[in-house]
């Protein structure tokens, strides 16, 4: 029912995290990509599998609600023994073989039946919600794993170079030329990085667990995933995501929920009529040589019960429909809003980062450098620059992850991904110089 609106949440999600070239071959270690993993969170996924049997539930309850009445058969014996003019040899004996058919009024089959054709396809609804949410937090697993890999490899770079400045301070120290203090802060630096680099390891297998709990799996089978964060898309505005929210499955929904509620209401007035119970069979008297015919029927009296509680329950959940309505509508949008902000806050964080905070760095170390080089600037001075620019490096890796974060919550929300751009074409001129035309195509 809800194909293409997967398709598109799907295709979104792969666009916005994966590279092209990540995509075309598979590394000689177990490498597993962003489309790989949403299939496999499709196929395995526990949540889904669960959800799943809902609606062959709801399947049933059609089935159910299509049976009518069995017949009953009941057979009624008189003055089979007694006293008097009935002791004897059984002539005054009698014995009624009946068959009764109940004969529902008032339209409570087709009722039955409509409410639970509509309890299907609120089922169908509520199986396209949860494969939503769980592509999304499969998604967002994914791009943490992504990210702890980058963590890792900063990481491990500051401890290799680090490790690379002991020696030299070894050295220095043993011709004099620096004192025995630079040589207990490089070891402390190299500690430290040590330590950063053993928690980004730690977190690196938490997140690899995490990402295969999403299919069912208690440990990874995959060493690494594959991925490209700096993959990002230009800000739309606010607006055009606001007017493609209503495609929600969980605001969708809530058609088939008032239709549903309201065939709740016309099967509970539906059982204020009463039904009508036919029966008929022969009656055999004495031994069996006299046989009449017996014919009845039976109606309730509705004097004290019309299933008037029933039917105030239904008419009350049938108005309040509007209500929760509005309320899932009004969460929606804040939470559109609260990823939307996100998103910009993080855009604008990436654009500062590259132009200013990491080029700066960049600069800085490279001055080192060259000052080291000419004998003005220490080992020590080198790994503190060297680490600022991590930092820096690590402070965009955070806007990244929320940035697609953010980016894979609003695809979930709307259902209408745009296609990616590299971060350097969107703070290009020629990106700034398109982008009001964009913005007037829209």
């Amino acid at each position: 029912m809800c194909f293409n609106r997967f398709s598109t949440f799907l295709a979104g999600v792969i666009f916005c995290v994966l590279s092209s070239g990540a995509m075309a071959r598979q590394e000689a270690e177990k490498s597993l990509t962003l489309a790989q993993t949403l299939a496999r969170t499709l196929k395995g996924s526990p949540e889904l599998a669960g959800t799943a049997w809902d609606i062959r539930a709801a399947d049933a309850r059609i089935i159910q609600s299509k049976l009518r009445s069995n017949p009953e058969l009941s057979v009624e014996g008189e003055n089979i023994t007694g006293s008097g003019s009935y002791k004897g040899e059984g002539e005054e004996m009698q014995f009624t073989l009946q068959l009764s058919q109940l004969i529902e009024l008032g339209g409570k089959r087709q009722a039955r039946i409509s409410e639970a054709k509509a309890g299907k396809r609120l089922a169908d609804w509520d199986y396209e919600v949860k494969r939503v949410a769980v592509l999304k937090e499969a998604t967002f697993a994914f791009i943490e794993v992504l990210a702890a890999q980058s963590r890792v490899s900063l990481a491990q770079e500051l401890v290799d170079i680090a490790e690379k400045v002991v020696p030299i301070t070894q050295r220095q120290v043993e011709a004099g030329k620096t004192s025995d203090v630079d040589l207990t802060r490089v070891n402390v630096a190299v500690g430290s990085a040590r330590i950063e680099l053993e928690q980004a390891q730690r977190d690196l297998i938490a997140a690899r667990t995490n990402l295969a709990a999403h299919w069912g799996a208690k440990k990874a089978d995959f060493n690494s995933v594959s991925g490209n964060l700096e993959l990002i898309r230009p800000l739309p505005p606010l607006s055009t995501l606001t007017s493609k929210l209503m495609r929600n499955p969980q605001l969708a929904r809530w058609t088939t929920e008032r239709e549903r509620r309201h065939a709740a209401l016309e099967s509970a007035r539906a059982q204020g009529v009463p039904d009508l119970t036919v029966s008929v069979g022969p009656r055999m008297i004495g031994n069996g040589d006299d046989v009449t015919l017996v014919a009845g029927f039976s109606i309730p009296l509705p004097l004290w019960n019309r299933n008037e509680g029933n039917i105030a329950e239904a008419e009350a959940n049938l108005k309040k429909t509007n209500e929760e309505e509005r309320a899932a509508e009004a969460r929606a949008y804040a939470h559109l809003n609260e990823a939307y902000q996100i998103l910009a806050r993080a855009t604008t964080q990436i654009g500062i980062l590259d132009k200013d905070v990491l080029s700066g760095a960049n600069s800085a170390l490279n001055k080192i450098l060259e000052g080291y080089a000419a004998g003005r600037y220490s080992q020590l001075d080198v790994l503190d620059s060297r680490r600022t620019l991590n930092d820096a490096q690590a402070q965009k890796l955070r806007a990244l992850v929320d940035y697609h974060q953010a980016s894979a919550e609003i695809d979930a929300l709307t259902a209408a991904p745009q296609e990616p751009r590299p971060v350097s074409a969107i703070y290009s001129n020629k990106a700034r110089q398109i982008r009001p035309a964009n913005k007037q195509n829209r």
